[in-house]
């Protein structure tokens, strides 16, 4: 009997699905920050190994992050595909952003990829890639530093968001931190003899907000005072600002960077203070290679008979690979019900049954996607032709 490749991919999701319930259900119960995801990727790492597969702890530096490597009974020297999963959460609202979901996906494609792998006896190697701090600092963004994602030919991963689509574009972005430094003093003694580093944030974020009339519609800035001084009779002597700055295309954020940079310097010289900048991390624009995205997009609109969304925003270090290999970073719908990711009431829903029913069948698609490239060689030239002049386009963009 013929078994389609289509029929493998969903045979083993839909063998892993109620165990892979457990881990979410873990995850989302037990957020964990950026860096901190300890139990997060320990009941992953128990996950893989219970299920046979050896996994490296402790990557590029990163005790919380993983790779799981699968090579094939039929030898390496196929395709290099590679499959990422997140767990940070969120401060204060856990995982509005659904990373357990996340999480789960990439074991889902990691566990679907190799079952065709060894029934079709089709050669190469497969790897999960457990990538932490996603939310925070990056953490695939010091993974590619590092040379971990070395020699990938495909990588993938799945988002739950409203609406579902293979073509999302995410915004650059950039982090900075901001200080400014005074000269505290007694504000109703002697306020002359002060510096007032608190005004300095002040007049930054307000200099920042004047500056928002001359942006672009779709460049983002935004930030808040996590210091502006610790007395109310005291001149302050040191004040911080976190700040990000957005744009659509990383040729346009080195433009809005320079811009920001000398507003934040002026409020340094109106106030007389001295200040200092560290730009944190980067994150790059996400493109989706639209052979990819058009084949998911087609499975997941005969799933919902819905057309999918077209939205612009949000960021992802996972855009940092995408400028580098073919990728898919596939958006599925969390659970039908359109809240905004980033909120209490995305949390709540990532925990529900039909969130994880989405997740699963957002799985076999983007398994169906990756199973089209191991067995279409046709398909795969299409895959790689998109991605060689997207390669010479990029930096055309006004």
């Amino acid at each position: 009997m013929i078994i389609s490749v289509d029929n493998i991919v969903a045979g083993a999701i839909d063998e892993a699905s109620s165990d892979l319930r457990k881990p979410s259900l873990t995850i989302h119960d037990n957020p964990e920050l950026a860096l901190e995801e300890k139990a997060a990727c320990q009941v992953l790492v128990d996950y893989l190994e219970t299920s046979g597969f050896e996994v490296q702890r402790n990557i590029a530096g990163l005790s919380t992050a993983f790779v799981s490597t699968y090579v094939s009974s039929a030898g390496a020297h196929g395709l290099n595909i590679g499959f990422c999963s997140e767990y940070d959460a969120l401060p204060g609202i856990g995982h509005g952003c659904g990373h357990n979901l996340i999480a789960i996906s990439g074991v889902a494609l990691f566990l679907a990829t190799t079952r065709v792998m060894d029934k079709c006896r089709i050669p190469g190697t497969v790897k999960l890639y457990g990538t932490p701090a996603e939310e925070a600092i990056g953490g695939k963004i010091t993974m590619l530093d590092h040379g971990v994602f070395d020699g990938t030919d495909l990588l993938m991963m799945l988002h739950p968001t409203a609406g579902y689509s293979g073509a999302r574009h995410s915004q650059c972005c950039l982090s900075m931190k901001v200080e400014y430094f005074g000269k505290a003093s007694h504000a109703a003694m002697a306020p002359w003899d002060g510096i007032n580093a608190g005004t300095a944030a002040n007049i930054a974020m307000l200099s920042m907000g004047a500056l928002r009339e001359q942006l672009k519609p779709d460049w983002r800035t935004h930030g808040i005072i996590t210091n502006g001084g610790q007395a109310a009779n005291v001149i302050p002597e040191y004040s911080c600002i976190e700040y990000t700055i957005r744009t659509s295309w990383a040729s346009e954020l080195d433009i809005l960077r320079e811009r920001t940079l000398r507003v934040f310097e002026a409020a340094a010289l109106a106030t007389g203070c001295t200040h200092k900048v560290t730009e944190e991390f980067a994150y790059l624009d996400n493109q989706d290679n639209p052979v990819l995205g058009q084949l998911y997009e087609e499975i997941m609109e005969g799933e919902y008979h819905l057309p999918p969304e077209r939205g612009v925003g949000g960021s992802t270090d996972f855009g940092n690979l995408s400028q580098k290999f073919i990728s898919l970073h596939g958006m599925f719908d969390l659970a039908g019900t359109r809240v905004p990711n980033h909120t209490v009431e995305f949390t709540k829903e990532a925990r529900s049954v039909e969130a994880h029913r989405r997740t699963i069948f957002a799985a076999k698609t983007a398994a169906r996607v990756v199973a089209r490239c191991l067995v279409d060689e046709g398909f795969w030239k299409q895959v790689k032709r998109a991605h060689e002049e997207r390669q010479r386009n990029n930096g055309d963009h006004k």
